[in-house]
């Protein structure tokens, strides 16, 4: 009697299919994409109209890259293109009061 394999053919496709989207998600995490570092869909709102459109979400997903510094209490937010990294087209700063962190 022939051994059973333990995945189908069809679960393997499955699992390399999961494999590799998750792949792509770590890969755009280290790319600095917006949407996989911390920005939220509502916050997408790259025209400044007040509405945050599906293509704006799915540019805050693909090519909006994110560089977050931190000067102090001040953290600053530089959204740019992945194109042109060091031209962002908007930056959000805020301070934070009260304990020192630990570093």
């Amino acid at each position: 009697m022939a051994a059973r394999t333990r995945f189908s053919p069809r679960r393997k496709v499955l699992l390399g299919a999961v494999l590799l989207l998750m792949a792509a998600m770590v890969a755009l995490r280290l790319m600095g994409i917006a949407g996989f570092n911390g920005t939220e869909p509502r916050a997408m709102d790259w025209n400044d109209d007040g509405v945050a459109t599906r293509e704006e979400i799915v540019q805050g997903y693909t090519i909006v890259a994110v560089r977050e510094t931190r000067d102090g209490p001040r953290t600053c937010r530089h959204y740019a293109r992945l194109r042109d990294r060091e031209a962002p087209f908007r930056v959000e700063c805020r301070v934070e009061f009260g304990a020192p962190e630990a570093r």
